[in-house]
């Protein structure tokens, strides 16, 4: 594989009724060197703790490069009310967790759905705050690119900063902005990734994520940009739910087998390893 590359599985792949240490050592066993955690309190009725996580990952070795922050209320960045500041405060508060325990990468949002206002001087001011959190945290904020790569735009040609990278999501590129290409715009910053299919613009629901080949990504064409941009970290987002044609055939131990297999395979086809 590339030199320091990791294959990594997103910790929430379904499976719910299962243990969160059980998941974890899944995980592990299937064969993964990284897992990704949502870095919030949202999950804690399935997962439990965050931290415990974390630490639990940590003992059974997996590693943790990279973590979601809520996008819960990705719009609040836009405002300039209490539900700005408290979400910049919830920003520093989640960059400090991660800079302590040597997470790089801390996923970011920039809207939430189709309810996110214009792009304005608000988010920009929000957003200074947010980066000299991570700046002051040691942490990387990698913008995800979601449905309109406007605000990615509006965000970079303001900030230039080591602290800001950038996180591709395979998934939201099929289903949201099919006819543009932000691996070619933004990766000369990629510091991260999440991996899903889905079978583009179609129905209610395109945003899936489904296992490689589930759906329509063309894996081939971006795993060869991938290794021109000389990824580290091929994080899989997929998860095992309703609309999977795996969802209630599989264990989550064959689940992982196969999520694994898959994403060596084509790591192995496109020339990363």
């Amino acid at each position: 594989m590339i030199s320091g590359a990791k294959k990594g599985q997103n910790f929430r792949c379904g499976f719910y009724d299962i243990s969160p240490e059980k998941r974890l050592s899944a995980i592990k066993n299937a064969g993964f060197d990284e897992t990704m955690f949502w870095w919030g309190d949202e999950y804690e009725d399935t997962d439990g703790s965050r931290y415990k996580l974390f630490d639990t990952a940590v003992k059974l070795g997996l590693e943790v490069n990279t973590c979601h922050f809520p996008s819960t209320h990705a719009d609040y960045l836009w405002y300039n009310d209490v539900r700005a500041d408290s979400y910049v405060k919830q920003f520093d508060a989640a960059c400090k967790d991660c800079g302590e325990r040597g997470i790089k990468n801390l996923v970011l949002h920039l809207t939430r759905r189709l309810i996110t206002p214009e792009p304005n001087e608000y988010g920009v001011a929000n957003f200074a705050k947010m980066l000299e959190s991570a700046e002051k945290h040691g942490v990387v904020i990698a913008i995800e690119n979601t449905r309109f790569l406007r605000y990615n735009d509006f965000i970079l040609q303001r900030f230039k900063s080591g602290s800001i990278g950038f996180c591709y999501d395979t998934g939201h590129n099929n289903a949201y902005t099919p006819n543009e290409s932000p691996l070619d715009k933004y990766g000369g910053m990629l510091v991260t990734t999440h991996i899903h299919d889905n079978v583009g613009a179609v129905g209610c629901e395109p945003d899936q994520h489904h296992l490689m080949g589930e759906g329509n990504v063309d894996f081939d064409k971006v795993f060869a940009k991938f290794k021109r941009f000389n990824a580290k970290h091929y994080n899989l987002e997929s998860y095992c739910n309703e609309t999977s044609e795996y969802y209630g055939k599989l264990t989550l131990d064959n689940y992982l087998q196969l999520s694994y297999g898959k994403l060596d395979a084509q790591l192995k086809k496109s020339g990363c390893e």
